[in-house]
């Protein structure tokens, strides 16, 4: 299903490095990352990718589609590589469109839940997360963050340890992905173990609306723990990701080590309860 969202007016826009640790079949661990997007008010914030964002807005109409379609037909003429079995574009030929993360986060107006869309084996899920699922132990530790003065907390959630930098400086209780709640912006966040990471790279003031995702997109509903599941599911199960069996996977056994070697960024979801 649809859904939809009453306008409101962000006063920030933080730009964050999302860092995830990804293990290479060869054993090591290699560091992926996407520059999100943070437009907080006091009372409502949505966070998502800019790639992401770039391409949905582009996808959004006639005359982008058009167009991606051009850039593609141009890619595929000038700018395709086939090396080692694989296909890629050189961007230094062509600058393509392509979406980065898929999770977005969305807190309405004064909401007590937050909004969570996410895409799995070619499908868009939405979810409900309370946010009181997260209870924050503030301490003493300080240190510096973008020239701001920030104030440690740790929180145990959904799995996983926690901690993060804030300033009260900005009095916005908001944060990156579904991290918020505390008395001003959250501008660090990092796992135990640093399997998952947000460090603030960029903030400024802004009047603009908290918009919602570009295009029109149909959700099919589920709960935080069956979509973890399904992800997880996937990593074991690659071909699981293409259901109309478009694509086929051989030989995946290293493959499926690697990409297992790392739990989710969530990981209750192996609790019954």
């Amino acid at each position: 299903m649809a859904f939809s969202q009453n306008e409101q007016l962000a006063q920030i826009k933080a730009l964050y490095r999302y860092t995830s640790l990804i293990r290479h079949v060869e054993g090591h661990d290699l560091a992926h990352d996407d520059d999100m997007v943070l437009l907080a008010s006091p009372v409502g914030s949505r966070f998502f990718s800019a790639k992401t964002e770039q391409y949905d807005s582009l996808m959004a109409t006639a005359g982008g589609k058009e167009k991606y379609k051009e850039l593609l037909s141009y890619a595929a003429r000038n700018a395709l590589i086939i090396e080692n079995g694989g296909i890629t574009f050189d961007r230094n030929k062509v600058d393509l469109p392509s979406m980065g993360e898929k999770f977005q986060v969305t807190r309405p107006d004064n909401s007590a839940e937050l909004i969570v869309v996410d895409n799995a084996a070619q499908e868009d899920f939405k979810y409900i997360v309370p946010v009181s699922d997260l209870e924050w132990t503030i301490g003493n530790s300080i240190k510096s963050v973008l020239g701001y003065e920030c104030n440690i907390a740790t929180a145990n959630y959904h799995g996983r340890k926690w901690t993060v930098w804030f300033t009260t400086d900005i009095p916005i209780s908001s944060g990156p992905w579904q991290l918020m709640g505390l008395p001003g912006l959250i501008m660090e966040a990092e796992t135990d173990g640093g399997e998952y990471k947000f460090e603030i790279i960029g903030l400024e003031t802004t009047s603009g609306v908290i918009n919602p995702r570009p295009g029109s997109h149909n959700y099919t509903d589920t709960t935080r723990k069956e979509f973890r599941k399904l992800q997880r599911d996937i990593q074991y199960n690659p071909g699981k990701a293409y259901p109309d069996g478009s694509v086929t996977f051989v030989n995946m056994e290293e493959s499926i080590k690697a990409k297992t070697a790392h739990d989710l960024i969530e990981t209750d979801y192996k609790k019954k309860k």
